[in-house]
């Protein structure tokens, strides 16, 4: 159904509103590991933050490796299973870009909720959004338990009611009310 960076994404058979996520992670003695991964998972399936897609459940597969040129790479498989979303709109696209995104280079905007409100009316002028819906989610990613460290427009998703959510779920932080644990 689709793939990135750290996995694929399959229909499951029988379950029309589930996904799967099937995910690698290499190196996994580095500071991203499954229980760094698993720990933010659980907190999600939880707590259910809702700027975040539902997560049903997830597992470790196990640990593998495989011949490299420069010896063996040990990864680890795990997954998880969370509802099946819908694709953004092309403006809502741009919407999410101009206010959120990192164009991946680590840029982090935080507009406060005035300045927010004044590009939503700017960009409302060309482009076919809900401005009440794309602030709520703005508000529910920023008071979320969990930060989400590869936040653009491609991890962005809404659900059958419209709220848009986030996915890929294989780079969190885990937070608490004073800020990064």
């Amino acid at each position: 159904m689709g793939d990135g960076a750290d996995g694929e994404i399959f229909l499951i058979e029988n379950e029309p509103d589930k996904v799967i996520k099937l995910s690698v992670l290499f190196d996994p003695s580095s500071s991203k590991n499954f229980f760094t991964i698993g720990s933010a998972l659980h907190r999600i399936m939880i707590e259910r933050p809702s700027a975040y897609v539902r997560v049903f459940s997830y597992d470790y597969l196990g640990t593998y490796h495989r011949d490299c040129l420069d010896g063996k790479q040990e990864f680890i498989l795990y997954y998880y299973i969370m509802e099946k979303l819908e694709k953004i709109t092309e403006d809502e696209r741009k919407v999410f870009h101009s206010i959120m995104c990192h164009e991946d280079r680590g840029i982090k905007k935080d507009f406060s909720l005035d300045e927010l409100q004044k590009i939503l009316a700017g960009l409302s002028r060309g482009l076919d959004f809900s401005a009440e819906k794309v602030t709520l989610f703005y508000n529910n990613v920023r008071e979320a338990p969990v930060a989400h460290l590869d936040l653009h427009v491609r991890n962005i998703m809404k659900d059958a009611t419209g709220s848009f959510k986030l996915i890929d779920l294989d780079r969190l932080q885990m937070e608490n009310k004073n800020g990064k644990e």
